[in-house]
């Protein structure tokens, strides 16, 4: 029951800061004009259109195409398209007599924009045979007529939409870390920390109350920013399950960043452990997903069982269970270090023993 009131006591503190306040809404705004620009970036590539660093005009190329079959097939939005020979690099296509039809292509090597010419031409001539070769092709017979429907994303978009919408999904996870280093190292810095030990509260109890506290208020933001991808017309098969995950996710990283802030002295030091500590925890979760995209099918951690979660695949216990041992495993850790050296009088007020010594004589 104290544990309750004190992560009560923490949350109304929380809620009612201005600070946070202005800090939530904030990140929505910010997480609203990141899904516009994505939602912008994945029409392009449903549209099929090309993806150039550059404008029309970007790269010159002349053309010698007596019968126009590879300059019809050329992508004016890529390439600055020249009658003759009048550029650095020339594309010099003999008379089409028949197969195989003949082209050369000159290259300027000291133009920068080359690799940019040489793929767009690679590209026309592939279109140019494949145009030939349905010339000389005849069907022996009437054929039935096939008819092909698509249906959903291209797999490029997919993963893409995937592993943004996860990875937006975990942002507030290390974005409210400061509600820990400020709930527990502030108590240091205000020297308040002897009234509330004074209080008739076991110090575990403290502890897991302000870590519960800030776990509520991630589900919160977690929840708001689900919501807002879903509206803007992302699409998540099973939303429910990403939440419990996310949230859950959550539990050993504010752990982590708990046991990180009662040993750290002021906010400098807790600051510099927790950024090593995300650091680690993000590649963690990353590396797995990037792995997971290249054709692995495990569940290593949470939030590559996230994103098998928002696309709707069959999940098996080789999926689920890696990541809940994961989660359990790594929170009885961090909770467990952090209470035991919140119990400790020379760790909350001085002097503080190193780590070393903390590890030779617990």
């Amino acid at each position: 029951m104290n544990l309750l009131k004190v992560a009560k006591w923490e949350l109304r503190s929380t809620l009612r800061s201005r600070k946070f306040l202005f800090i939530f809404l904030f990140q929505i705004a910010v997480l609203i004009l990141t899904l516009f620009m994505f939602s912008g970036f994945t029409d392009v590539l449903e549209s099929g259109e090309a993806l150039t660093p550059s404008l029309t005009g970007f790269a010159e190329l002349g053309v010698i195409d007596p019968s126009g079959l590879i300059q019809g097939q050329l992508n004016p939005d890529v390439l600055d398209i020249r009658e003759g020979g009048d550029a650095g690099s020339v594309l010099v296509v003999d008379n089409f007599t028949g197969i195989p039809l003949n082209a050369t292509l000159y290259l300027d090597y000291s133009d920068p924009r080359r690799s940019v010419v040489r793929d767009e031409v690679e590209a026309a001539v592939e279109r140019a045979s494949s145009l030939i070769s349905e010339e000389f092709v005849k069907s022996p017979g009437p054929a039935p007529e096939v008819r092909e429907e698509t249906r959903g994303e291209p797999l490029p978009v997919q993963l893409v939409t995937r592993v943004m919408v996860s990875i937006l999904l975990f942002l507030p996870v290390f974005l409210f870390g400061n509600l820990v280093v400020d709930s527990i190292v502030g108590e240091k810095e205000r020297k308040t920390g002897e009234a509330l030990l004074a209080m008739p509260v076991r110090r575990s109890e403290i502890i897991l109350g302000k870590c519960l506290s800030v776990i509520t208020v991630l589900a919160l933001q977690i929840g708001v920013w689900m919501i807002l991808i879903i509206a803007l017309g992302f699409h998540m098969v099973n939303p429910l399950g990403a939440y419990f995950t996310v949230v859950a996710s959550s539990a050993p990283v504010v752990g982590l960043t708990a046991l990180i802030s009662v040993y750290a002295r002021n906010y400098r030091e807790a600051g510099i452990g927790i950024t090593l500590a995300y650091i680690i925890s993000a590649a963690y979760l990353i590396a797995p997903s990037l792995a997971y995209m290249a054709g692995s099918s495990g569940s290593v951690s949470p939030m590559t069982l996230t994103i098998k979660m928002i696309s709707g695949q069959a999940l098996g216990a080789s999926d689920i269970i890696p990541p809940a041992i994961s989660i359990l495993v790594l929170s009885i850790i961090f909770y467990g270090l952090a209470v035991r050296l919140f119990g400790r009088d020379d760790v909350v007020f001085g002097p503080r023993p190193g780590i070393l010594r903390l590890m030779v004589k617990p």
